[in-house]
């Protein structure tokens, strides 16, 4: 893999900055291995020695871009864990930012990202962490009595292994589902999983009621 450049926000010009934000949102939402360094930096109105002075060839800009997306999506997962009042909530909450963070990314960008070896590495390594964290709140949970008494890691596990599969447009399709909605019916899954029964059937008749409200 090539070598990753990292960029210190504050050694950052206002203009820089600004490239990097709307490049961020040009890979996210129209995918990237369609366009070359030329169209990259037609679609942000700069000039390619501006892009050129971020990363030395287009390959680290994109894995400079897709890193900066991925660090910004685990900061922010990480706050969510640190500020939840208990497990229970830490959980719902956790599962919840997934979810929003998810949203953005297009079924092209998704694709792009399982194509592109160095950036799936990077992918790859972001969601270990994010489902490091996500077993820590289910152990955290089990030690307080709110969980049920089920193999932390082996849920962590389960989870990251659905969680590689859904990043797969072609999977997605199949669902017909797309990214942020499967991991809404994960946390379902893993709700129902590990709450007691009595507390499940509750979580269960909030959501049917929920659905039937939005229909109307």
């Amino acid at each position: 893999m090539p070598p990753r450049v990292h960029l210190k926000e504050e050694s950052l010009s206002p203009r820089l900055a600004h490239v990097l934000r709307e490049l961020e949102y040009v890979i996210v939402s129209e995918g990237f291995l369609q366009l070359n360094t030329a169209e990259l930096a037609q679609r942000v109105r700069c000039s390619k020695r501006t892009l050129y002075s971020l990363a030395p060839t287009r390959k680290q800009l994109l894995l400079l871009l897709i890193g900066r997306v991925l660090d910004r999506t685990e900061r922010y997962l990480s706050r969510i864990a640190a500020a939840a009042p208990n497990p229970r909530a830490g959980l719902t909450h956790y599962m919840n930012a997934i979810v929003r963070a998810s949203r953005p990314a297009s079924a092209r960008f998704l694709r792009d990202l399982t194509s592109f070896a160095p950036g799936m590495r990077l992918l790859q390594q972001h969601q270990r962490r994010t489902f490091a964290r996500l077993e820590q709140l289910i152990r955290d949970g089990i030690k307080a009595g709110v969980f049920n008494d089920i193999n932390p890691k082996l849920v962590a596990e389960l989870i990251a292994m659905a969680a590689a599969r859904l990043v797969d447009p072609s999977f997605q399709r199949k669902l017909g589902l797309d990214l942020a909605e499967s991991y809404e019916e994960l946390s379902l899954l893993l709700d129902h999983g590990l709450l007691p029964n009595e507390e499940s059937d509750v979580r269960a008749s909030m959501s049917a009621a929920d659905t039937l409200d939005s229909r109307h």
